[in-house]
């Protein structure tokens, strides 16, 4: 009985992928940017992007004139190309740069955390699964709450 849940969930899990196209970055060979098409090779998002990574937890980073924002899994601009840096979503969060300093947003593009610590990370350990992150703060390391 106690297997049945782990069960369910990861078939909830597989099922809610099932019939969704993952998008892939791809390069433009007419002007060298990149876009995103579709598992058949359909263009879905226009090569404009200096850069376009693969999606990570349905979100993809892109950059464009030295910015970075993010697509959501249907190719839409969710968060305008506008920080100097970006990492992949963990946990539902991203830490974000902005000038020298480091934050954190959700899927939605909201500032949970806004720019304001030396240096961040949400990929270390499981932290961020629980909805926490490490900052350094005044040369010194913490761990604080990203849940709102």
């Amino acid at each position: 009985m106690k297997y049945i849940q782990p069960i369910i969930l990861l078939f909830a899990m597989l099922g809610s992928s099932v019939g969704q196209a993952q998008l892939i970055p791809f390069c433009s060979t007419v002007n060298e940017k990149y876009g995103y098409q579709d598992e058949k090779g359909t263009v879905v998002v226009l090569p404009k992007y200096d850069l376009a990574y693969p999606f990570v937890e349905g979100m993809a980073a892109v950059r464009i004139g030295g910015k970075y924002g993010y697509l959501d899994a249907t190719g839409r601009e969710v968060v305008v190309p506008k920080y100097d840096f970006t990492w992949h979503f963990i946990g539902g969060y991203a830490t974000v740069k902005s000038g020298d300093l480091f934050g954190f947003i959700d899927k939605t593009g909201k500032e949970i955390v806004s720019p304001r610590y030396e240096d961040a990370n949400n990929y270390h350990g499981n932290c961020c699964y629980k909805g926490m992150a490490h900052v350094k703060e005044h040369g010194k390391w913490k761990i604080i709450k990203l849940q709102q």
